[in-house]
């Protein structure tokens, strides 16, 4: 039986943003023992947390490899990490809280490794040239989502998408998620913080992982994409590698006769851009014709040429990020990209025709390696604007809470649900009630700290129940309160506040008067009914302001579903794609193998 050697390489970055780096990670290739922690905790806390976790881990695994399954030996060892950790938090005032995630690989032999994790820091392996998610993640959202109580969707934007609901150091003890996997030849697991899933698309880790040559190689090209994705937090990665890889003829022949066959046609691939006008797309507006050809198709051509050299896509993956967030990043729209790569691809399509009318055999798998290239440019570019429908979404969520400072008002009713509210005029002992109310119900206003407002309301209130003529001014009364507010919680708010504060003193001062009580009632229901117009009048005026904030979110929301509709038809176009042209595998595998760091 053929053993397998596992190489490990692991790599750490502070990011962006952040001052210091909370990251740890565990890399022993004599024990097989290796893993990522994130800490969490503030300043001095986090790091600690992290660190003291991962000694914790090293040293139990170290002292009771021999003697423990790997199970039980990996479930024993984060929960002395946790105890060490909660020990740790207790002794230290300004570290208390602390504590930290982790996912950790112990490799049991050449083929079988057991991962052990707690929190959001992940385990992912890469079977098939495809990137499965090992471990699920320990966070508040991911349990709302797998007891059905919100949707992936919505987790997204969810306040509490960061939020642990299981870590290292916050008990003595915590429970611990396993998972067992046999690996095959060529395939690789990895290990990393949410610095890097929370900031490189799934689908750039995914050509990352599979396309680079080696362990090390990868872990540098995946702190890169998380970098250039804002690298809002620390991010560290350890990839193991299964080898030796074994690797079809096909694919051989691809790497080297079939890129050379590519690159000697580029001055093809270049005429073709040519003719097709490349050198007239918006996106190539400041550049002279030669540039664009250069900078555009010559940099693709490349970026093709090196992927088809080294069986990976990550090339032209860069390329197209670059080229489709540049134009978005300048405000282009999406049609002149989508002409410009439909304009690309029939450029390779006449270089492809042009090597398979040599009929040499690997032409048909060329032509597969190159159309998986123009695959991935449309991965891409489906991602950048799931992207955009991500970023129009909060800003339509930011949207509802935000107005400007002045306001347009009109008299024509907007609510068409809220009724009229007519008043008769009171008899002379009801109105005696009112009356005497008044100096009460302003004392009480003052005694409890008279918000802005509430006296102008109980003034209208009252004024309004002695006339039934002078209802007709609550939009004027309703336009004096609501001034120049602006159209938020902080500006509505306090108004709202005074407006009910002048509503309820107004009726306690009215039951407290020495009155028969079919006088106060009648009393209380004039003023009550008042206080009501007036509210209303302030509600309607709310409306009228938003109006528009209203017409905004419509226009927004009518371009939100344009570009769902073209990331539709890109998805349909990429499967179907993905359909028509599979992996050539040949019969006869030739073995690469690689240098060994732990057997």
């Amino acid at each position: 039986m053929t053993r397998l050697t596992i190489r490990a390489h692991g790599k750490t970055h502070t990011g962006n943003v952040r001052e210091a780096n909370e990251d740890s990670l565990l890399m022993d290739p004599k024990l097989g023992l290796y893993g990522v922690l994130d800490g969490m905790g503030g300043h001095s806390a986090g790091d600690v947390a992290s660190q003291r976790a991962r000694d914790a881990i090293h040293e139990y695994v170290a002292a009771r490899h021999q003697s423990m399954a790997p199970r039980d030996l990996l479930t024993a060892a984060l929960n002395a990490a946790s105890a060490a950790v909660h020990s740790e938090a207790k002794r230290r005032r300004d570290r208390q809280g602390m504590g930290t995630t982790a996912v950790v690989c112990l490799v049991i032999d050449d083929k079988h490794v057991v991962i052990a994790h707690v929190g959001d820091s992940r385990a992912y392996m890469l079977r098939d040239r495809r990137l499965h998610q090992l471990t699920e993640d320990h966070t508040v959202v991911a349990e709302l989502i797998a007891n059905g109580a919100i949707s992936a969707e919505e987790a997204l934007h969810h306040p509490y998408k960061s939020v642990l609901s299981r870590n290292l150091g916050a008990k003595p003890a915590t429970k611990v998620d396993l998972t067992e996997v046999t690996l095959q030849p060529g395939e690789r697991i990895m290990l990393c913080s949410d610095g890097l899933n929370g900031y490189a698309s799934a689908e750039a880790v995914e050509q990352i992982v599979a396309g680079s040559e080696d362990a090390e190689q990868s872990t540098v090209d995946l702190i890169e994409i998380a970098l250039r994705g804002g690298g809002g937090d620390n991010v560290s990665v350890v990839v193991l590698e299964a080898g030796k890889q074994v690797v079809p003829r096909s694919t051989l022949i691809i790497q080297t006769t079939g890129a050379d066959a590519w690159w000697r046609r580029r001055s093809l691939f270049m005429g073709a851009c040519r003719e097709r006008g490349l050198a007239r797309s918006p996106i190539c507006a400041v550049l002279s014709p030669e540039e664009a050809l250069e900078i555009v198709a010559g940099n693709l051509c490349e970026a093709i040429y090196h992927d088809l050299e080294q069986n990976s896509g990550i090339n032209v993956w860069t390329y197209a990020e670059n080229l489709a967030k540049g134009w978005f990043d300048q405000g282009g729209d999406f049609r002149p990209l989508r002409d410009m790569l439909d304009l690309l691809g029939s450029a390779a399509a006449a270089v492809i025709a042009d090597i398979a009318s040599g009929g040499q055999q690997f032409s048909v798998a060329l032509e597969i390696s190159i159309t998986r290239s123009l695959t991935t440019i449309e991965m891409v570019v489906g991602g950048l604007l799931a992207e955009r429908l991500r970023g129009i979404e909060a800003a339509l969520v930011k949207l509802h809470a935000r107005a400007p400072t002045q306001q347009p008002v009109t008299d024509h009713p907007t609510i068409p649900y809220m009724q009229a509210v007519s008043i008769e005029a009171p008899a002379p002992n009801v109105a005696a009630c009112i009356d005497q109310a008044i100096p009460l119900a302003l004392v009480s206003v003052q005694d409890q700290g008279e918000k802005a407002g509430a006296r102008e309301c109980l003034e209208y209130a009252a004024n309004s129940s002695f006339d039934a003529t002078h209802g007709n001014d609550a939009v004027l009364a309703a336009r004096e309160l609501f001034g120049m507010r602006a159209l938020e919680e902080a500006g509505i708010g306090p108004l709202l506040d005074a407006a009910d504060q002048a509503r309820r003193a107004h009726i306690e001062a009215l039951n407290q008067l020495d009155h028969p009580a079919k006088v106060r009632a009648g009393a209380v229901r004039l003023v009550a009914l008042a206080h009501k117009r007036l509210f209303l009048a302030i509600s309607q005026l709310v409306v009228d302001a938003g109006a528009p904030i209203s017409d905004e979110l419509h226009r927004a929301s009518e371009r939100t579903s344009q570009l769902r509709q073209q990331v539709a038809q890109g998805e349909r176009k990429l499967a179907k794609m993905e359909k028509k042209f599979v992996t050539l595998v040949d019969r006869e595998p030739t073995d690469i193998s690689g240098t060994s760091r732990h057997k």
